[in-house]
């Protein structure tokens, strides 16, 4: 029993001792991945500009075509008022005339209207893609940079966890599948958490029962925390791995930190009496 205690020992500190790396495998991909969608917008934002720029050019050309052909029309109206020989011939042309300078004015206002909107668009558009093209070069620096991080973390992990495999098949079955679980979980406990002479469970910060206590020092058996349900492994069954630094208990605020109804001196107490496995 003692053997699958240690076993768990040191599976819980290979892997506290890859967490960092695997925050990091999963947290720089993330990142770049954040980014890459930033520039995607930005390039969005970029078609949109220039489709509204290519439809303003458009209609302005339109408009231009319309504005030459009212000029014709105009010179032509002219022409038909010079050739009048009746007063209503006259009276006629000069109403067409009218007619045609109004619209020509029109076009004019609508073509300018739609100039300055050009430029206004064709300004913005400068700085947007001023704008993209730095994003761009910083999310292929980041990119590169991320790249050749990744491969150096994978082994470095890779490293941390040499063996890992081994270690686990020295846990019982049902023992592994719970602290994978508890491991893999979302929580701000630890999966199995060291007992010192204290009696505290530093995954939570409670003082463990006397009794529970005794039972953990003994070794015989797996033991839970009653309060965040953390395997309860005595420091005297924790080995010295070379290549994974002992657990460190989580920070627990002063409302967080839950009590026992054990005080902590019972604990020791009660130690002293238990015999040693």
């Amino acid at each position: 029993m003692h053997d699958e205690l240690r076993a768990l020992a040191k599976l819980a500190m290979m892997d506290g001792a890859a967490s960092d790396h695997d925050a990091e495998l999963r947290d720089l991909p993330a990142k770049i991945e954040a980014m890459r969608g930033d520039v995607q917008t930005l390039e969005s934002l970029l078609a949109a500009e220039r489709a509204q720029i290519d439809e303003a050019t458009a209609l302005r050309d339109e408009r231009q075509k319309e504005l030459q052909a009212k000029v014709d029309w105009l010179g032509a109206a002219k022409t038909k008022l010079s050739k009048a020989r009746t007063l209503r011939e006259a009276d006629m042309a000069e109403r067409e005339v009218e007619v045609t300078r109004r619209a020509i004015k029109e076009r004019e206002e609508e073509i300018l209207s739609i100039e300055e909107t050009l430029e206004q668009k064709s300004g913005s558009l400068g700085e947007r893609e001023s704008q993209f093209q730095e994003a761009k070069k910083m999310l292929d620096e980041e990119e590169a940079e991320a790249t050749a991080r990744l491969e150096v973390v994978r082994a470095e992990r890779d490293k941390v966890l040499a063996g890992r495999d081994e270690v686990a098949k020295d846990v019982p079955k049902r023992v592994f599948k719970r602290y994978e679980k508890l491991r893999t979980k979302q929580s701000r406990y630890q999966a199995v958490s060291f007992i010192d002479a204290a009696g505290t469970c530093y995954s939570c910060r409670m003082a463990l029962p006397a009794q529970l206590f005794i039972e953990v020092q003994r070794g015989e058996e797996f033991h839970e925390c009653p309060q965040c349900r953390a395997f309860l492994v005595h420091e005297a069954f924790v080995p010295e791995a070379p290549n994974a630094p002992k657990a460190s208990a989580p920070e627990a605020s002063e409302d967080e930190a839950p009590t026992s109804d054990a005080p902590a001196d019972a604990a020791e107490s009660a130690s002293a009496d238990a015999p040693s496995a």
